[in-house]
C-alpha cells in the first residue's frame, strides 16, 4: 500500500513537493504519513477528481462543505484539504 511505501522509503521533505492522484482512501492514509515526513501541508498536492460529476458545479455531487471540486480545484493542497470536512 502506498502509505506503507511511503514510510519504509521515507522520501526527504527537503527541497522536495508531493503530487498524488489515486482513490480517496490511499490520500486520506497517505497524508498523515507525508505529514510525519516533514512535507509540508503547502508542498503536497492531491486531485479529488472522483467526486466529480456535472463539472460545472450545478450538481452538488463534488460539494465538500462549501468548496465544489469541479469549480475551485480538482487539485488541492493538503493545507486546503485540512480546513474541509473528512469527507473527501
Amino acid at each position: 500500500l502506498v502509505p506503507t511505501v511511503l514510510g519504509e522509503t521515507a522520501p526527504s521533505a527537503d527541497n522536495a513537493v508531493c503530487v498524488m492522484c489515486g482513490p480517496p482512501v490511499m490520500i486520506k492514509y497517505s497524508l498523515p504519513v507525508l505529514q510525519d515526513l516533514g512535507f509540508s501541508e503547502d508542498n503536497v498536492f492531491t486531485t479529488l477528481e472522483m467526486r466529480m460529476k456535472c463539472g460545472i458545479g450545478k450538481c452538488g455531487r463534488c460539494n465538500i462543505g462549501p468548496v465544489y471540486v469541479c469549480k475551485d480545484g480538482p487539485v488541492f493542497t493538503a493545507a486546503q484539504l485540512s480546513g474541509l470536512p473528512a469527507e473527501f
